[in-house]
C-alpha cells in the first residue's frame, strides 16, 4: 500500500499513521483514520487546498494533487481500520 503512496509519506505505528510530507513539503501529524477521512472530506477537487503548519507556515496544495490527496488520505484511513 505504501507503495500507491505519491503525495502523502509517513509510517504507521499501532493505530495512527505517522505523517512527514505532503508533495515533498514537511509536515508532522500524528492521525487516526478518523481524522484522515475528515480531513479528506475538506478537500475539494476543483477549489485550492491548503495546511497552516504554525503560525508563519501554509502549504499550498496544488488544485491537481487534490483528487490524489483524497484518494491516499482514504486509503490511509482504511489500512488504519484493518490494524482496529
Amino acid at each position: 500500500m505504501m507503495d500507491s503512496l505519491q503525495i502523502i509519506d509517513g509510517y504507521f505505528s499501532n493505530k495512527e499513521f505517522y505523517m512527514r510530507s505532503v508533495a515533498g513539503f514537511p509536515l508532522e501529524g500524528r492521525f487516526k483514520a478518523a481524522g484522515l477521512r475528515s480531513l479528506a472530506r475538506l478537500i475539494d477537487e476543483n477549489e485550492p487546498f491548503s495546511f497552516t503548519l504554525g503560525p508563519n507556515t501554509v502549504l499550498h496544495v496544488p488544485v491537481e494533487l487534490n483528487r490524489q490527496l483524497k484518494k491516499e488520505l482514504f486509503m490511509i484511513a482504511e489500512k488504519l481500520d484493518e490494524k482496529e
